[in-house]
């Protein structure tokens, strides 16, 4: 088994999945589960594309798949046209080396020409786990963890700290990576196991990152038990044609991908943040997709689906609806029914934001997040220096000058993420309240589904009734009418530890 530096504890990382896909089967399938085939679509009647990543850096973390840890079977094969133009820059180089067919695909869902939803990316940034938890990451050291430089970071591998149990190594594992991602800020995806095992160490209990399984349920899932125990992972699934987790993470990557690339082009920085970022991801997620999904006032999350399935088209929209600033006044003037807000609240002052809708709204998600930090006062890591917010999300009636009564409301005491889901909530005004214990940062994103206007009811029943007068002379053209308005994981059973 090899050893991390100083020999400080052993890792065991499994990757994903009993056989690579062909990607080809799955391109168009898992597009159009997760609404990018639809934004496609509108987007080209209004006279616009799809961003693809043109200007974003990818990183991809990936562990040895081939069983002999010498051999370091962790690159990606650039041959062919689905890396053509790509860079994929090794920043480990770990010697010798030879290509991961695991990593190729991984990197095609991340990238690809053909698979990826960001195929205009060219850059990827590939390390070798061992040499990210070690090298780069400086576990087991006193040394800051180097920086980061892509937008979206990877993770389709697990580790867990069993051989021997080292606890206190996994918890200084997953901070160090949050102390990353609050430093440097980018979006960090990572990978559940497959199978319904309890919550890998590494880094599927960390807070700073979007925590990935599968839409099926087919991963690990449930409480945190190290840190602080009982958050509840998964953050967010992806569709299940997918096969396994290791390709099911790339699609969220992805979807961050684009949507980072899509902030650029508007202008919109503070989209970018890992805070907002996955506040944007997560409040897009789509719960139809898991018709089980139920969350609770002190469970924000859904204890196997998370937030539900990943949607671009929904996060596409809510990001491209703009900022809206929260107001220290309940009485501020009303934001879109989709937007976001990326800014700093005060433990000795609530924020708030207003909305209306004439005629109701059928359904409201509403998301916010925060990191955890470990900084010093000297910048530095410290896990001693721990440190996270309990914020409160609640939806009032708007009342004018004083604030209405509390109708709905998140919080946990635990998660750093607080979500509401609504439906069919009556014409009016309302009036969004966010609090938090300590002087935080956050990302808050919504989006709000208006009950159509009455003359959209009067035109679907014109169409309704031109059918049914249609039925007279042909039965077969009504019905053509009809239809067009209406604890370990496998590679070929192949285990590798780094």
């Amino acid at each position: 088994m090899a050893r991390l530096r100083r020999n400080f504890v052993s890792v065991l990382c499994c990757i994903f999945g009993a056989t690579v896909p062909n990607l080809s089967l799955y391109s168009q399938s898992y597009k159009n589960e997760i609404g990018f085939t639809r934004l496609q679509a509108e987007l080209a009647t209004e006279g616009k594309t799809v961003p693809k990543g043109a200007g974003v850096i990818v990183g991809l973390v990936e562990a040895n798949t081939s069983g002999a840890s010498t051999l370091h079977a962790y690159r990606v094969n650039t041959a062919g046209s689905e890396f053509a133009g790509k860079s994929v820059i090794d920043l480990s180089n770990v010697s010798p080396n030879q290509n991961s067919s695991h990593a190729t695909s991984v990197a095609g869902y991340l990238a690809g020409n053909q698979q990826s939803l960001a195929s205009g990316v060219k850059t990827i940034q590939l390390y070798y786990a061992n040499d990210f938890l070690s090298a780069k990451q400086g576990l087991g050291t006193a040394n800051n963890p180097t920086s980061v430089t892509a937008d979206v970071l990877n993770h389709s591998f697990i580790g867990n700290f069993t051989n021997p149990l080292n606890l206190p190594a996994a918890i200084e594992a997953n901070a160090r990576l949050d102390f990353t991602v609050q430093r440097d800020q980018f979006t960090n995806v990572v990978a559940l196991n497959n199978g319904t095992a309890a919550l890998p160490h590494i880094y599927g209990q960390s807070y700073n990152s979007i925590v990935v399984g599968l839409s099926n349920g087919n991963h690990s899932r449930g409480q945190t038990t190290i840190g602080v125990a009982g958050r509840t992972k998964p953050d967010i699934v992806a569709p299940g044609s997918l096969g396994a987790t290791s390709f099911a993470t790339p699609v969220v990557s992805t979807t961050a991908a684009l949507l980072h690339s899509a902030a650029n082009s508007f202008g919109y920085i503070d989209a970018r943040a890992p805070e907002t970022m996955k506040a944007i991801i997560m409040a897009g997620a789509d719960k139809t997709a898991v018709p089980a999904w139920s969350n609770t006032s002190t469970r924000p999350l859904d204890s196997i689906y998370g937030a539900g399935q990943v949607d671009v088209y929904n996060s596409y929209r809510i990001l491209e609806a703009g900022p809206f600033d929260g107001s220290t006044s309940f009485t501020v003037s009303d934001s879109g029914l989709k937007g976001w807000d990326y800014g700093d609240i005060n433990a000795s002052q609530d924020l708030f934001w207003n909305f209306e809708s004439q005629m109701g709204i059928e359904t409201a998600s509403i998301l916010v997040t925060w990191n955890a930090d470990y900084t010093d006062v000297n910048g530095n890591f410290s896990v001693s220096d721990f440190q996270i917010a309990n914020m409160r999300l609640s939806l009032h009636a708007y009342n004018g000058n004083t604030l209405g009564d509390e109708l709905f409301f998140s919080d946990s005491l635990v998660d750093n993420v607080e979500h509401l889901l609504l439906r069919n909530l009556d014409a009016g005004r309302y009036t969004l309240r966010l609090s938090s214990n300590l002087d935080s940062r956050f990302g808050l994103a919504w989006g709000m589904t208006a009950v159509p206007e009455p003359n959209t009811f009067i035109l679907l029943g014109s169409i309704a009734g031109f059918a049914l007068l249609r039925r007279r002379f042909s039965r077969r053209a009504t019905h053509a009418s009809l239809s067009s308005a209406l604890t370990s994981c496998h590679l070929s059973d192949d285990e590798s530890e780094v």
